[in-house]
């Protein structure tokens, strides 16, 4: 299982906010059924990696069909391997 952190920004938008692009963007995430936790700077989700990538195309169709020319896409991917770990049991262990 996979924990990867996501940051999709969409570029070149008729104003400086974008929160109804992230607000679409969660949508597709609560879609997928994968757990996810938003924060401030991103969104974590944690699942199967081949999901997760399915999804990041998913979300990038959406926003591309709310207009979006140009996207600006982030992923920072925790694949553990050697045992099962929850977003919750990794940030229980440093703090």
């Amino acid at each position: 299982m996979a924990i990867v952190d996501l940051s999709v920004v969409p570029v070149g938008t008729k104003t400086p906010g974008v929160s109804e692009y992230v607000r679409e963007a969660v949508k597709v995430i609560k879609e997928s059924g994968l757990k996810y936790s938003v924060s401030p700077m991103g969104t974590a989700v944690e699942g199967d990696l081949k999901e997760i990538f399915s999804l990041v195309l998913k979300i990038h169709e959406r926003l591309v069909a709310m207009g979006c020319q140009r996207l600006l896409t982030t992923i920072k991917i925790d694949d553990r391997r050697d045992k099962f770990q929850t977003m919750e049991e990794k940030v229980n262990k440093v703090i």
